[in-house]
């Protein structure tokens, strides 16, 4: 009986001690059990899976990627959330604003880039979407005045004159009167 005791309270122990090591908090979130994907700079928690699917990236003129990867995993969305939070700053990325709900955004910029999070629970996955794009310098549109369609001296839409004998669909359609 004591046997029985004493194996029953080190498998109870153990227990407690294997729940309280695996379990999936912020607090326990480091750089070292991330990986890089398509972006060097952006570390992914290791339960998130790349969906290359759903992914499109390119390179600009500087060699910087920049697009969108697509990620599905078995974590929860808060703490995505918080691990990303962590991991990106440590990863010298400034967050510049956060809306946190249902569904998250994250916005960060470093350099001359933007790194946008977009992290949604779905029914048995979490989703997330992670986007590096550039930051444009300078930029504005002409001046418009009062009318939204008016770029300047350009007008907004250049037609073809109209001809009353103009039939877009060809001689030979069925909208063709037969001249």
């Amino acid at each position: 009986m004591k046997k029985f005791i004493l194996l029953a309270s080190f498998l109870f122990l153990t227990a407690c001690f294997n729940m309280d090591m695996s379990s999936d908090s912020p607090a326990a979130s480091t750089v070292s059990n991330v990986y890089t994907s398509q972006f060097p700079e952006v570390p992914i928690p290791m339960l998130m899976e790349p969906d290359p699917k759903n992914s499109l990236t390119t390179v600009n003129s500087a060699g910087e990627k920049l697009g969108r990867e697509n990620f599905k995993g078995n974590m929860e969305a808060s703490n995505l959330a918080a691990h990303m939070v962590q991991n990106l700053t440590s990863q010298s990325w400034s967050l510049v604003g956060a809306i946190q709900g249902e569904k998250t955004l994250q916005l960060y910029q470093k350099d001359s880039r933007y790194l946008i999070i977009f992290i949604e629970s779905g029914t048995f996955n979490t989703n997330m979407q992670v986007w590096v794009v550039n930051h444009i310098n300078n930029f504005s549109l002409p001046n418009q005045g009062n009318d939204p369609f008016n770029f300047g001296d350009t007008p907004a839409f250049q037609s073809a004159p109209l001809n009353d004998n103009f039939n877009d669909f060809g001689a030979n359609s069925v909208f063709s009167d037969g001249k």
